[in-house]
């Protein structure tokens, strides 16, 4: 959701280098086709290609799908025989150690390109002398081979019969989500999923029909691959509401200083525009939060549905089989994942309601302060004018008398008099006395306007 035709073609891009590049027009091809389980090599489904290393001989192939809206592919690689040991090669013993050369081929093959969603690493082989304990003894064996990168102690969840061989679950998931959330640029970054399945059977046979479910395990691992994706994604989420709530914070205690000393309406609303911006992203990545938790559950629902469908399939071979390991992992999504979601949404909300009211009360504080002031302006400016008005009328209609604008009669003038002390010379007299005069009445007639307005705001109040 969101990504346009350049993000899809990227990922397009990113997907296709996985393969050899005489691959790369058919995939893209067949990608343009409408399906819910789309395989992107056509009638052939799979491509094959051989290797080796030092010591082995190698054989495998690749099996590329579109899931819906996602990518999936099945690699597969095994030992054909040791090198110079071609007569032998169905007979022969190969030593656990053997998985470090495997994976670093599939590594190489996968041009060490990381799964998006996720990945899931599943190993095989036959025991001749098969027993459960037998079977233990060997995937110990192969936790110990570093390059798969498993601890007994800590990944090892659970061991249980599957087409009568034995199936052990190792699984290492931390999320380490970094204070700095800039230095995030891909899932990788805030979790550490290691998803591993061994499988030991007693003979070929039984790893045959094994082989079939591959199909299954393709849509079931996709499922719960997309399960922790969107869990990690929450949490990253989570992480970033949890930020904007310093802000929140922040704001309000601005806020508060604001409102017990001067109103500053420059810097108020300068915090207004930075509270509507910090709602925008908060509201956006809490609806992202709540999307996390639709994706949780529809896709917990398909996994439920396909392991019911290799449930059936297991009860049609009669072998002796125990998925409880998998229905496992349905309640505890069903306990962690999906109720950490909802409580950490119901209570992230707040912030929504937190930031409107922040906004509000801004607003209306504001728009208070600025009324008030608007109010004090029109004030003066009223009463500016009626001092101005008055003053003009006053000089007006002295204008109309001679002996104010006589320099002899207007020295005879209560005004006069007092200007003729202070110094003002006949010839400056007339307009000294219109000046003073207007001026006069003037600041009586302002000051007459100031006390009636602050009568009329009295009796308002």
């Amino acid at each position: 959701m969101g990504e346009d035709t350049a993000d899809i073609t990227q990922n397009q891009e990113r997907f296709v280098r996985r393969f050899p590049e005489r691959l790369h027009t058919i995939i893209k091809q067949r990608n343009t086709i409408e399906g819910e389980y789309v395989e992107l090599l056509g009638k052939q489904g799979k491509e094959t290609f051989d290797s080796s290393t030092v010591q082995y001989s190698l054989k495998g192939w690749y099996y590329p799908v579109r899931l819906g809206d996602s990518y999936g592919l099945l690699l597969d690689c095994s030992v054909e025989h040791s090198l110079g040991n071609v007569q032998q090669a169905k007979n022969e013993n190969i030593p656990v150690s053997c998985f470090t050369d495997l994976k670093r081929e599939l590594e190489k093959q996968l041009s060490n390109t990381p799964s998006t969603i996720g990945q899931v690493w599943m190993l095989s082989g036959q025991l001749s002398n098969f027993t459960p304990d037998n079977a233990k003894v060997i995937v110990r064996e192969c936790s110990q081979v570093n390059e798969l990168n498993l601890n007994w102690d800590l990944d090892f969840r659970d061991q249980t019969q599957f087409l009568g061989g034995m199936l052990f679950e190792f699984w290492r998931y931390r999320l380490h989500i970094p204070p700095d959330l800039r230095k995030v640029s891909n899932i990788h970054d805030i979790q550490e999923n290691n998803y591993t399945l061994i499988f030991i059977y007693p003979d070929e046979n039984t790893a045959k029909k094994a082989a079939e479910f591959n199909f299954d395990w393709l849509r079931l691992f996709h499922y719960r691959s997309k399960i922790i994706w969107a869990y990690g994604q929450s949490q990253y989420l989570k992480k970033q509401l949890r930020n904007d709530w310093k802000d929140i914070k922040r704001y309000q205690e601005e806020f508060k200083k604001a409102k017990s000393g001067k109103l500053d309406l420059k810097k108020l609303r300068q915090t207004l525009v930075n509270v509507q911006d910090t709602l925008w992203n908060y509201s956006v990545n809490l609806n992202y939060l709540g999307t996390q938790k639709r994706t949780i559950e529809i896709n917990l629902l398909n996994y439920e549905r396909r392991l019911e469908n290799i449930k059936q399939k297991l009860i049609a071979l009669q072998t002796p089989n125990n998925l409880d390991n998998f229905q496992q992992f349905i309640e505890d999504v069903k306990r962690k994942y999906l109720l950490q979601i909802a409580n950490d949404y119901e209570s992230l909300n707040i912030g929504l309601t937190l930031l409107t009211d922040l906004i509000n009360s801004i607003r209306g504080v504001t728009e208070i302060e600025s009324s008030e002031r608007d109010r004090t302006f029109q004030g003066i400016v009223a009463i500016f004018g009626v001092g101005l008005a008055a003053g003009s009328l006053a000089v007006s209609i002295a204008g109309q008398f001679p002996e104010a604008i006589h320099p002899k009669d207007a020295a005879k003038y209560p005004v006069g008099s007092l200007l003729s002390e202070l110094g003002v010379t006949e010839n400056w007299m007339p307009v000294s006395v219109l000046c003073t005069v207007s001026l006069g009445i003037g600041i009586m007639a302002a000051l007459a306007t100031a006390l009636l307005i602050k009568i009329f705001e009295l009796f308002k109040s």
